[in-house]
């Protein structure tokens, strides 16, 4: 089994998909340079969110893939960009959705769509109160040499183009798609 390492920067991009962080998480992001604003900040954030009963931290998830599914993790394939996309689906919830397509929104749930600022890229979020479960999630690694891998990125739902970074066009996908925002 591979083993997979994670850096602060990681560990606080993941944190947006969990709803608290243990203290030995929010100790290691502070030892980082991280604020609490920042950490809380982050596990605001609107979109797909792990259930506790799945795991606490990324650490915790990461640990539970490799645990649950040991077969994915040998003879990792790295795709042309470094990186190895792995998807898991258990029979049970790990955790919410954070997509909606516009098609399937409420006239109550457009009156709710605003434009927000994620890690300074504008991204559509509507407010709704229904909570879409699932059981799949995804787990994105790039290879770091004979070391092994570094996480990128861990989140609960289908896979999804990334969120463009400032200056970039976003993928068509995000014209079509909103983060829910269950707060």
């Amino acid at each position: 089994m591979e083993r997979i390492s994670h850096s602060p920067e990681a560990l606080f991009h993941v944190l947006a998909h969990f709803e608290a962080a243990d203290e030995p998480l929010r100790g290691s992001l502070r030892r980082a340079g991280f604020t609490d604003e920042e950490i809380d900040g982050q596990l605001r954030m609107p979109g797909s969110k792990f259930l506790r009963s799945f795991a606490r931290s990324p650490e915790e998830a990461v640990a539970r893939l490799q645990r649950d599914f040991p077969g994915s993790f040998t003879a990792l394939r790295p795709e042309a960009d470094g990186r190895v996309r792995l998807s898991f689906r258990y029979d049970e919830p790990v955790g919410t959705s954070g997509l909606a397509s516009d098609a399937e929104l409420t006239p109550a749930e457009r009156a709710t769509v605003r434009s927000i600022l994620r890690n300074g890229c504008p991204v559509r979020t509507v407010r709704t109160s229904r909570t879409i479960t699932t059981g799949t999630c995804q787990l994105v690694l790039e290879r770091t040499g004979e070391a092994g891998y570094a996480l990128r990125t861990l989140f609960p739902g289908e896979l999804a183009p990334p969120l463009p970074l400032p200056g970039e066009a976003p993928d068509p996908f995000w014209a079509t798609h909103l983060l829910i925002d269950f707060n």
